[in-house]
């Protein structure tokens, strides 16, 4: 659960750092953009440039200057019908004949032969989406001049209001906080739910491991019994690379891998001479006792193959079925051998505790009749790193507030 709730976390901070780059390139390409000079000509339908006279502002006056004897008032307007606004911009108007300016406004002028050439004031250097500037002059020509074409040359900031992009880059953030908000609800709703779960087992926990006190409390040598072999068993289980879920389940089969104890009389359990073959046989019925017990058990999967299976032999000679190999659960073969170590190593009321050199020698003795080949060293080595002592130290027999 931490592994994946880390992967979202970091799935959302580098898709976030994504966005935040494609959005710094964005608008770094737009501003790049609102440097480039645009061109608009004679017949353009961006930005459109109309002369006019006027009427009445004509005059003649043959001496002001000399080859140029008509005067008239000329007024320029520029508009701007493209979608972005015009800034910075200049104009050069080609006439059908010679001028020259006499007095303007709104800006600073220069003619050259036929052409005229205009810069607005700073105030009239911004021309908005559907505006109009205006300018003007006083010229003198040989006639009444005719505009023969025209060059406009000014810069149009990109609008990101008017980019479909921007509104892409709206929404892939506006989706990215959704997801966000999404996570965060349904992750403290997951963690309302897995607090319930870890206390319900909790729960679970405590009344299993009361119901194992019930069952090794019929036998003062077996004090504890379930609980160490229980904690063997899923050790052996995280050593051979068992996933969590099932060593959480098999920990809960071999704490109740003894359970048809319950059923057997008290007379032979804590009988502490040699049991008779008729009282054999009634021990041997604990399996299936087991079984029936934990039958309606169906919350843990296969919560009763521990008890009815951790008496078999790999070699077949076991019971109650006489099964062998892999035919045997894989959770009974590693309670087989987690109920045989601690049956040996403690004292029982028939036989003293034996040395790990005498349990070592007898795993190895019986690997492939008894137990699983492949689990026998897997228990050498928890004896031998010290695994066994630290389990024996806190949940010996002689401990009884583990429980």
């Amino acid at each position: 659960m931490k592994n994946k709730e880390y992967n979202v976390i970091r799935v959302l901070i580098l898709t976030l750092v994504l966005l935040i780059a494609v959005t710094a390139a964005y608008f770094l390409y737009v501003g790049k953009s609102s440097q480039k000079v645009r061109v608009f000509e004679s017949g353009s339908d961006e930005v459109v440039l109309t002369v006019s006279n006027p009427e009445g502002k004509i005059w003649e006056d043959i001496y002001r200057y000399p080859g140029l004897p008509c005067g008239a008032e000329y007024s320029f307007v520029v508009t701007n019908y493209d979608k972005r606004k015009l800034t910075d911009w200049s104009v050069c108007i080609e006439f059908d004949a010679p001028l020259d300016i006499d007095s303007s406004w709104n800006g600073e002028y220069s003619v050259d032969g036929n052409c005229l050439y205009f810069t607005p004031d700073q105030e009239m250097s911004l021309v908005k989406v559907d505006d109009e500037s205006y300018f003007g002059a006083v010229i003198y020509s040989r006639y009444l001049l005719n505009v023969t074409g025209y060059r406009i040359e000014g810069k149009m900031p990109l609008d990101p209001k008017t980019m479909p992009l921007t509104y892409v880059i709206f929404a892939l953030y506006l989706i990215w906080f959704i997801y966000l908000g999404a996570h965060i609800l349904s992750h403290n709703k997951i963690e309302k739910i897995q607090k319930q779960r870890d206390h319900d087992i909790e729960i679970l926990n405590q009344s299993i491991r009361t119901f194992t006190y019930f069952i090794d409390a019929k036998d003062r040598y077996t004090r504890n019994h379930s609980v160490r072999v229980a904690i063997y068993a899923k050790e052996i289980g995280r050593r051979i690379g068992l996933q969590e879920e099932d060593l959480q389940n098999l920990y809960y089969g071999t704490l109740l891998h003894d359970v048809g104890k319950i059923g057997i009389p008290d007379e032979i359990l804590r009988n502490e001479g040699r049991l008779s073959d008729a009282e054999y046989e009634i021990i041997k019925t604990h399996p299936m006792k087991g079984v029936e017990m934990l039958k309606h058990f169906t919350a843990i999967p296969d919560i009763s193959d521990c008890a009815h299976y951790h008496h078999e032999r790999y070699d077949g000679k076991g019971y109650p079925e006489g099964i062998k190999g892999e035919q045997i659960p894989l959770f009974a073969r590693i309670a087989t051998v987690a109920d045989a170590f601690d049956v040996m190593s403690l004292d029982r009321m028939y036989q003293k505790a034996m040395g790990y050199e005498d349990i070592i020698a007898e795993f190895k003795k019986n690997s492939g009749t008894q137990f699983d080949p492949k689990l026998v060293p897997v228990i050498i080595e928890m004896m031998n790193d010290g695994f066994a002592d630290k389990v024996r130290a806190e949940y010996g027999p002689g401990v009884t507030d583990k429980i």
